[in-house]
């Protein structure tokens, strides 16, 4: 059984025109998308895991007040006070 197709190599011609631009525009569009907010994704790393650095406190950036160290000063009163 053959299959005839008229003009062919037009319809082929324009099947990898818009397949070209599909893949185009799928490995464009994270990259615009990243520098309007700031953060062009890194393709490699999309799936790596992340390893902890052994910090807890690591995320905190926020800066100490006066309240934020009597807590603290208090706490370590009272860990000493548990461990004697």
């Amino acid at each position: 059984m053959v299959i005839i197709i008229n003009n062919w190599k037009g319809k082929a011609c324009k099947f990898m025109t818009v397949l070209v631009l599909v893949l185009v525009f799928s490995v464009v569009i994270p990259y615009v998308a990243g520098t309007f907010s700031n953060i062009v994704p890194v393709l490699n790393t999309w799936f790596d895991d992340e390893h902890p650095s052994g910090n807890p406190m690591r995320v905190e950036t926020k800066e100490n007040t006066k309240f934020d160290e009597m807590v603290d000063y208090v706490v370590f009163q009272l860990q000493e006070f548990y461990q004697d």
